[in-house]
């Protein structure tokens, strides 16, 4: 009986073992499961991962502070030459673009507070100041100024216009700006390869399309 009841219990403890090592590797795969990327960034998903791949941030971080300069100068040179009295106060018509007819200029002297929005926002982009807010309202202020009038259509413009809308979405101001100065949290070295990407898609489709142009008779 004794012996019988020693094999009884060897048997038990070795079954409370083996239970125990069982659940001890389910919770090491359900650990090592959590710990694995999910869905679009697992490994067989190579393109997500390349788009989402840290690289350095100051090649956009210059494009940002360049790109601000630009519009605060472009903004500098209406009022310099009168242009926005000449082209947005005392004409009567305007030709609009198909689908945009509802723009129109504000009244009096709202066109001179308009570009100076416009310019306060580009100046808060290169400096970086407040850019979550400032890069959204300089897309719908540049935006609502392009489609004001199509006889004052340019390609750059246009360009600028799409670029504004880039960089609204775009964290540029995590380095060499003040609100990673004041905010040190948000900080960084580094940011997704998509945004250096989609830049370069941008300015390369501008070059390819005028390129393709050029091909064409006039």
């Amino acid at each position: 009986m004794k012996g019988r009841r020693k094999k009884n219990g060897s048997k038990a403890s070795k079954s409370s073992k083996l239970e125990a090592g069982q659940a001890s590797e389910t919770a090491q795969l359900d650990c090592e499961s959590a710990a694995k990327p999910s869905g679009e960034y697992s490994v067989g998903n190579p393109l997500m991962r390349a788009m989402f791949q840290p690289v350095d941030i100051a090649s956009l971080a210059i494009f940002r502070i360049m790109f601000g300069a630009v519009l605060v100068y472009e903004v500098w040179r209406f009022f310099e030459n009168d242009w926005i009295r000449k082209y947005y106060i005392v004409r009567e018509f305007y030709f609009k673009y198909f689908g945009f007819e509802w723009v129109q200029p504000w009244p009096g002297d709202g066109m001179y507070y308009h570009f100076l929005a416009v310019g306060l926002f580009a100046f808060c982009v290169m400096t970086g100041f407040l850019y979550r807010i400032a890069s959204w309202l300089l897309f719908f202020g540049f935006t609502f100024w392009f489609l004001l009038d199509e006889t004052r259509y340019l390609n750059h413009l246009y360009f600028a216009a799409l670029l504004t809308f880039l960089m609204a979405i775009m964290p540029a101001h995590r380095s060499c700006s003040f609100d990673s100065w004041l905010r040190p949290g948000i900080r960084s070295d580094t940011v997704p390869a998509w945004c250096l990407w989609l830049l370069r898609a941008q300015v390369g489709l501008v070059y390819f399309f005028a390129g393709f142009a050029k091909c064409s008779e006039d």
